[in-house]
């Protein structure tokens, strides 16, 4: 707010007059000639304006007025009332000082001393005390700390998103302020207006506003103005910051969360072309924050489909439909080779996001794939059609197929060359002796056999062979076994080998008319425990859902206050809570439990006097500020020690998991939308339920409930 001339006359009075001898109204009239009614008309205003700026004034009647600050604050204030002079310098009004001083920040690697700022500006120290503590409430908005260190200097603090996003923001800004949006969109530059935005070298600047129009082009996408400028500058300073060795090693997001969505496509297919111009390394953890970075940017035209919509693509299941039906045409079982399913599913991921963008991929091996592979590369053409109709596409390219060819031509192999193995035991009287003589002579002429061991006669059980897998039993005595056996000398003789060569043959051919008809194996024998595990899995899953528990926290000022109201959370007694306090604040004493992208506390342990896992949220408002942290809230979880640990901890896993996974979820823990989280929970936990009964008795996924 704008003072008048009087009131500030009158702040200055005060000024002189220290707390413990108050100015009175007739002292202040008097020196300013005027009326003490006058003064009086005149005190609401110098009220508000010492208060907005977070001074202390105090009006006592009959004693007088009061400006309760210490000396410093003093001059503080007297810094302030002098930015009022209309003949101030250049950098001397407030707002031009904080941007200088912020620019000044943002792009140095430096610690400034105090006195580089004072004779820059020709400010007092108190000025520069002033003017640095409202910019560190600007720099906590963007997670960056400023620091005033003695000794050492003045510098912000932070990781290196944190500082992009700020100096996006401040250079955004400045520009806007320097040019109309209609100027600055798509960068419509002159060489009269090369400084456009102040900071980023001009010949990066222009190189980018290139390679970004290119990429708008040649992708179909379409900024709006404010998003093409903010896009400009970000990846124009990261240049900066990526040429000076400055680069993000920190991933917002999960790698197959991101890596489906068609803005990581784009952010591929940009970063390709940044890379090559300015001679950069790859870098991942770049290319999935500028996919982050992305997202949060209109980026599609109103008349493309909007892409935006298929967030929630199981790539896992798409991967295994494929595998099934490329089986199915190739009439080769797939299922069973869990490099393919791995290996594939990695590979799916970001084609998922090119097709979804309609952002081509050049294949320099393509022809190759066709030539030597054609039958692979057909079935793996029909197998990738399923993708069509999910993803809103007509076809698939050419390029695309190749890859995903060379999957499936390798898988192929493995099954051939495992299909061509044979498994065998040893056997001998007692298992060792002749044995050994054995292994070494089957080892110098068959080095493709798989020995699996070696054994004696009298402990050989064809049930257990069977489920082995063993397909020959090799012996040096005489067997009474209604199994598959050969008898050869512990020395292999010619004749041995001629009898081996025939068996292994025969072997080979029955194993791959096997391989080739039989539809996937799958255990589906089922144990007592197996049992009890699932049951005790199920029953954590309920038992948790129907005992959440969020709350708010009344207003708390350290870390330790936030731990001892975590341990409240769920205790029952002064005893219990005392006891959960030392189980949280052990394992924080241990390592930090500070979880950065939750901006909370993750109170977790072991208690044996908790029967079923726990898992809870506290919101803290304000939040507990400890060095440069700011803890938002608590994630609270507890497991059972002992046997329970064994199904309780998995839970309450797969809960912290799918918090980093799933943002609104996360979102709506920390807005304490209880109903919300529980209907967003439960079916994450349904389907972790249902993938961990798979994998403990390895049924056939189509034999488990459909997902919820």
């Amino acid at each position: 707010m704008q003072l008048t001339p009087r009131a500030e006359n009158i702040i200055r009075i005060l000024i002189r007059f220290p707390s413990d001898s108050p100015a009175t109204i007739g002292i202040i009239s008097e020196e300013l000639k005027v009326s003490d009614r006058s003064v009086q008309r005149e005190l609401p205003t110098v009220e508000k304006w010492l208060s907005a700026n977070g001074f202390h004034f105090i009006r006592k009647r009959s004693v007088g007025l009061i400006l309760d600050e210490p000396p410093e604050r003093r001059e503080e204030i007297l810094s302030l009332l002098d930015e009022n002079n209309p003949s101030a310098l250049p950098g001397e009004s407030r707002k031009e000082r904080q941007n200088l001083l912020c620019r000044e920040l943002l792009f140095s690697e430096e610690p400034f001393k105090a006195f580089y700022f004072t004779e820059t500006f020709g400010i007092s120290e108190g000025t520069l005390s002033t003017t640095l503590h409202q910019l560190s409430r600007w720099f906590q908005k963007y997670h960056l700390s400023l620091i005033r260190r003695p000794g050492l200097g003045i510098f912000i603090e932070g990781d290196e998103i944190a500082r992009r996003q700020a100096a996006t923001s401040f250079l955004c800004r400045q520009a806007s302020e320097e040019s109309t949006l209609g100027q600055l969109a798509k960068l419509h530059l002159t060489n009269e207006k090369k400084e456009l935005v102040k900071g980023i070298d001009k010949d990066i600047l222009f190189s980018v506003n290139d390679i970004l129009s290119d990429c708008e082009e040649q992708l179909h996408l379409q900024f709006s103005d404010s998003g093409y400028l903010h896009l400009l500058v970000y990846l124009s300073f990261s240049i900066q910051r990526m040429k000076a060795d400055h680069f993000i090693v920190e991933k917002v997001q999960e790698f197959s969360e991101i890596s489906i969505q068609p803005e990581y496509a784009v952010a591929e297919y940009l970063m390709r072309q940044l890379r090559q111009h300015f001679h950069l390394p790859l870098s991942v953890d770049e290319t999935i924050y500028l996919a982050t970075y992305l997202s949060g940017l209109r980026i599609w035209s109103a008349s493309q489909h909007d892409l935006t919509e298929l967030r929630n693509l199981d790539v896992h299941q798409i991967t295994l439909t494929i595998i099934q039906r490329v089986s199915e045409i190739l009439n080769i079982n797939f299922s069973n080779d869990d490099r393919l399913l791995r290996e594939l599913s990695a590979h799916i991921q970001p084609t998922i996001a090119r097709l979804r963008a309609g952002i081509p991929v050049e294949n320099p091996f393509l022809q190759e794939f066709q030539d030597n592979y054609p039958t692979v590369f057909q079935a793996c053409e029909q197998g990738m059609s399923l993708l069509c109709p999910m993803l809103h596409i007509e076809e698939i390219s050419a390029s695309e197929i190749g890859y995903i060819t060379i999957y499936f031509a390798m898988a192929k192999e493995r099954i051939e060359k495992q299909s061509k193995q044979i498994s065998v035991i040893l056997v001998c009287p007692t298992g060792i002796g002749s044995s050994r003589l054995l292994a070494s002579s089957l080892k110098t002429a068959y080095p493709d056999l798989d020995i699996r061991g070696i054994t004696s006669a009298f402990e050989l059980n064809s049930v257990k062979l069977q489920d082995d897998g063993i397909d020959l039993i090799i012996s040096t005595v005489k067997l009474s076994i209604s199994y598959r056996y050969l008898r050869v000398n512990p020395i292999l003789t010619r004749q041995d080998k001629m009898l081996l060569d025939s068996k292994i043959k025969m072997l080979q051919q029955q194993k791959m008319k096997q391989t080739a008809k039989e539809p996937a194996s799958y255990n589906t024998s089922v144990e007592r425990q197996d049992v009890e595990y699932i049951s005790a899995l199920g029953t954590e899953i309920y038992q948790l859902l129907e005992n959440l528990r969020i709350g708010q926290a009344p207003v708390l000022q350290t870390r330790n206050d936030v731990i001892s109201c975590g341990a409240s959370l769920f205790a029952d007694s002064p005893e219990m809570e005392q006891h959960l306090y030392q189980v949280f604040k052990e394992r924080d004493d241990l390592d930090n439990t500070y979880i950065k992208p939750f901006h909370a506390l993750l109170l977790h342990g072991r208690s044996p006097q908790v029967s079923h896992a726990c898992f809870g949220y506290i919101r803290l408002e304000p939040p507990v500020y400890e060095n440069t942290q700011m803890i938002l809230g608590a994630i609270v979880s507890l497991v059972p020690s002992g046997k329970g640990n064994q199904t309780a901890a998995p839970v309450v896993s797969e809960i912290v998991g799918a918090l980093m996974e799933e943002p609104a979820l996360l979102k709506s823990l920390q807005n304490m939308e209880e109903d919300r989280f529980i209907s967003m929970l439960e079916p994450l936990l349904l389907r972790f339920y249902r993938i961990s009964v798979q994998q403990r008795l390895h049924l056939k996924e189509s034999l488990l409930p459909e997902k919820s």
